[in-house]
Parts: structure tokens; sequence; C-alpha cells
């Protein structure tokens, strides 16, 4: 092979690392980027630590119920000496002591999630060296992929609404997060008064006045003066009823006097 064609195999060689390299540096820079605002691993770190002390939590409850159940059969069994009844409660205690034995799932997953977190915390520490051998700096010039979030990265999307589910502690939503939603600084936070003043100020909004929209106006149209002189007629005059005399004191009244006062 002439020295040419060697020079030529070896530039495509060289130029094949070069861009074997930069994947690689586009792939950290995805996980690892130092102007990311999200921490893939630490996040996940901190989700799978949640999934423990939420099954912590809920085991140690489950387990004191059980308790409370098995002391309540106890006491039942005592006093009460019907036989079909203390069946009953032979089931209760035997259902209530398998309780029991499952809640050992909780050192089980606990011990298989430790055991993630440690691998993820190997990763993660092989990944810092690759950033070292990779630079710092030519990672940190790599755009950034601000589109993607950490609900995108883990699946915690369901379409465009982020799943986030219970939140890791220190993570949480505050009243103030809540009150910007729905007012800003102006609404009342959670403990203080709401004065009448506030409360009218909600209903004292200027009305808006209707437009007058007139009649359309064309030959043989009915115009709005012909509208307005319908209902500005004079009031008829009440009918007044023919001032009846009474009688003299003493004179006998008569059918026709009596006729008189309702015709």
């Amino acid at each position: 092979m002439q020295s040419g064609e060697q020079l030529t195999v070896l530039a495509e060689q060289i130029h094949h690392l070069v861009r074997y390299i930069t994947k690689i540096k586009a792939e950290l820079a995805s996980i690892r980027h130092p102007k990311s605002p999200v921490d893939h691993f630490n996040t996940v770190a901190e989700q799978l630590n949640t999934i423990c002390e939420t099954t912590e939590d809920a085991t140690n409850t489950i387990m004191e119920s059980a308790e409370d159940i098995l002391s309540n059969v106890d006491e039942l069994s005592a006093n009460i000496k019907y036989e079909p009844a203390q069946v009953s409660l032979n089931a209760i205690q035997d259902s209530t002591n398998k309780i029991f034995e499952s809640c050992s799932f909780h050192d089980l997953t606990g011990q298989r999630i430790s055991k993630i977190v440690r691998i993820m915390n190997r990763l993660e520490g092989t990944l810092d060296s690759l950033v070292d051998i990779v630079g710092r700096e030519g990672l940190g010039e790599m755009p950034v992929d601000n589109d993607e979030t950490i609900e995108d990265v883990i699946g915690m999307r369901d379409g465009d609404i982020a799943m986030h589910g219970p939140q890791v502690s220190g993570h949480e939503v505050s009243q103030d997060d809540i009150d910007a939603l729905f007012g800003g600084d102006n609404s009342p936070k959670v403990g203080q008064a709401v004065s009448q003043n506030d409360i009218d100020s909600m209903f004292d909004q200027p009305a808006t006045p209707a437009a007058k929209t007139p009649l359309p106006a064309s030959d043989g149209a009915v115009s709005q003066d012909d509208i307005d002189s319908m209902f500005d007629q004079p009031a008829a005059p009440k009918a007044t009823k023919p001032k009846v005399e009474n009688p003299p004191a003493g004179q006998d009244v008569s059918q026709d006097d009596i006729d008189k006062l309702f015709g």
C-alpha cells in the first residue's frame, strides 16, 4: 500500500473517531450538561428514596393497625364464649397474621431499590469521569435541550399533562404558588380575614350600559318615533261612579233606591 493511500485510510479512521467522540459528547450533554437545570441522576435517586420512605410509612401504619385488630380479637375471645363466634374470631386472627407476614415485602423492596441506587451512583461516577476526560468546557458549549424535562425523560407525562404524583420532600407546591395562579399578591393568604370591603369590591364592577340599537329606517318601515308614540299615549281617565245620595233619615228605602246603589 502506498503512503498516499495509507494517509487516506488514516484520515478516514480519524474522521470516524471524531464522529464517535462528538456523539459521545452529545449523549453526555443530554444527561450531564453543566448548564442544564435538570439533574437526571439526582432526580431519579430522589424519587427512589421517596418510594422507600412512602412504603416504609405505609408498612408501619398497616402493622400498627393489624396489632390493634389482634388486641381487639383477643379481648373479644375472652368475653365471648359462643362457639360460632370463636370460629370467626380465629379466622380474623389468622388473616391478621398473614398481614404481618406479607409486610416483609418492605424489606425486600427496600433492599432491591438500595441496590439500584448503588448501581446508579457507580454509573454517575463513571459519567463524571467521562465528562472530565471529554472536558466540561466543551460540554458547556454544546446546546442545551430546554424542551426536554425530567417528566419527559422518566415517563411522567400523559400527553400534555405532567403526572407529578406525590411530591418529593422539599419540592412541594406552596400556598404562595397556588395564590399566584389565582390572583397574584393581592389574593388573601390562608388564615387572613377577608373584610367586607374586599367582598364588596368583587361585586362593585361598573355595569356596562346596554347600547340602544335603533330600528332600521326604510320606506314603509316602522321608525323609532312610531314605537315611542305607542307608549306615550295619555292614560285614559278612570270611570267615575254616579254619586248616589243617601235617603233622609226615617224615610223608607224602596227597591229602586237599592238598585241605584249597585247600578
